[in-house]
């Protein structure tokens, strides 16, 4: 936790994030970071209740496409 203090404990780099060593700007050092918690994320399984409630908007929406076509005819 960057903010977080050791009581008992003077540590002067404590919250101080440091840029890796390919970064050159502040600005690369984050777009990398935010990269990297993208890529995690997408890493991840889909909890199943999530996917459930997107079978359910799938089936509801087929459904809906299918009452509009026997509505046109």
């Amino acid at each position: 936790m960057a903010g977080h203090t050791r009581p008992g404990r003077l540590d002067p780099d404590c919250g101080i994030i440091k840029p890796t060593a390919g970064a050159k700007k502040k600005e690369d050092w984050i777009g990398n970071q935010l990269k990297k918690v993208y890529d995690e994320a997408l890493c991840e399984d889909i909890p199943p209740d999530m996917l459930e409630l997107l079978s359910a908007l799938d089936d509801s929406d087929a459904d809906k496409t299918a009452s509009d076509e026997e509505a046109a005819e």
